[in-house]
């Protein structure tokens, strides 16, 4: 039988701790490491955050549009990215943020879930814009390939407040109907359901929809980004079950490269930082 995703990554941040790499070969990115804004210079990029990475982490969080840019070629890079960070033993949290008619999921859980797929990944964010569920066709892959749907609950961009925290005919805002539909979906799997969450949500915000998860996994970005203290991000985790949080930093190890061994010491201080700041606010491990 299939290992779930949630007991995988439990496992994975038990031995290397909750941090997740976030891996973004955007041209900005590409220019600033001095590497050609192209599939080269993106090649180049994964050898590099691959060397750093090593068997360190326990994730990477791929932003998919990255790679999709550069064609053919690039969907390539991108599985031969996710193939080489299983050979590290990381989990692939494929960024996608799919989301479309139920019809279509099928195809698109083909394209991104489990290692039958074209792209190999363990994970993939998906939008429930067009109702929850749509979302049912990922979900019931997932579970038969023990892998994982992010559903983007509370995204962190400024312009995701309006839409996010408007306020339903029963009170809740969407952003928590969102978090409730996900602990839902995972009733009936105990603590392995395949259903996700991504809460980039300030606090006191971020605590609310991180309890109303129970025990679903939630990726939490915000490590490394200006204005976010790291306390702020950790310390909402206490609402959740163990091992259940990744923490994602993305501009906090990126801004040292394109130097392995400046991005291999970014990512310990990391690791040891969040380890530290995990303990103080007693968040289960």
């Amino acid at each position: 039988m299939t290992t779930p995703f949630a007991h995988r990554w439990a496992r994975l941040a038990a031995d290397r701790g909750p941090l997740c790499l976030g891996v973004a070969p955007s041209q900005k990115w590409l220019l600033a490491w001095a590497l050609s804004p192209d599939l080269t210079g993106a090649r180049a990029y994964c050898r590099i955050v691959l060397d750093a990475a090593g068997d360190r982490i326990g994730a990477v969080k791929v932003q998919t549009p990255f790679f999709e840019r550069l064609g053919p070629a690039g969907l390539e890079l991108l599985r031969e990215f996710a193939d080489a960070a299983h050979d590290r033993g990381m989990l692939v949290l494929a960024d996608a943020k799919r989301g479309d008619a139920d019809d279509t999921m099928a195809d698109l859980a083909a394209t991104f879930l489990g290692p039958d797929s074209v792209l190999r990944a363990d994970a993939m964010s998906a939008a429930a814009f067009m109702g929850f569920g749509t979302l049912a066709p990922l979900l019931s892959h997932a579970h038969r390939t023990g892998t994982a749907v992010f559903v983007l609950v509370r995204t962190s961009n400024h312009g995701a407040t309006e839409a996010q925290t408007a306020v339903l005919p029963d009170g809740r805002t969407v952003a928590q109907q969102l978090a409730d539909a996900v602990a839902a979906a995972n009733d009936g799997y105990g603590d392995a359901g395949p259903a996700a969450a991504v809460v980039g949500a300030r606090a006191p915000e971020s605590a609310d929809l991180l309890g109303r998860l129970r025990d679903a996994v939630a990726e939490v970005p915000g490590l490394g980004r200006a204005g976010r203290d790291p306390d702020e991000v950790v310390g909402a985790c206490g609402s959740l079950g163990p091992g259940r949080a990744m923490l994602t930093v993305t501009t906090g190890v990126l801004r040292h490269g394109p130097d392995p061994a400046a991005l291999r010491r970014s990512l310990s201080a990391w690791q040891a930082e969040t380890a530290a700041r995990l303990s103080a606010a007693k968040v289960p491990a």
